[in-house]
């Protein structure tokens, strides 16, 4: 019962979406390492589409009560558990002669907007933990 409750479907996607913003911050950090380094492709983390994706499947399917072992059980998507962030490499045309396709600016901005995702899902978290502790000590 305890760990239904400290390990409820929010929190679960919560500590993948902070997960998966850690792996980015990674991911842009070494990209901007390689700005100046030729033919150096960059890398993205694709997290966001796959939990959409699962988020929207997962409405489609509707839960059976199993009463009984002979009952047959609903096809199950397989849910956020599944969903792992993929770092995919960015074949994209270069505008640079050296065939870095790597724009400082973008990644700089890319990093700042994953700062700020990073630091909501935190909040989100601490929101979380916080109306557990509200519950369990106001009865």
């Amino acid at each position: 019962m305890l760990d239904k409750i400290l390990n409820s479907g929010n929190e679960q996607l919560l500590i993948k979406a902070m997960d998966a913003a850690s792996l980015r911050n990674e991911v842009i950090a070494n990209n901007m390492a390689n700005v100046e380094t030729p033919d150096f492709k960059k890398n993205e983390v694709i997290f966001c589409e796959k939990i959409k994706n699962v988020l929207q499947n997962e409405k489609i399917h509707v839960k059976l009560n199993i009463t009984d072992k002979r009952h047959i059980s609903s096809s199950k998507s397989p849910g956020i558990d599944a969903v792992q962030p993929e770092i995919v490499q960015c074949d994209a045309t270069s505008f640079r002669n050296d065939g870095n396709n790597v724009d400082i600016d973008v990644e700089m901005a890319e990093l700042a907007k994953n700062k700020i995702y990073y630091d909501a899902m935190g909040q989100s978290i601490s929101n979380e933990i916080k109306l557990l502790r509200l519950a369990i000590e106001r009865g």
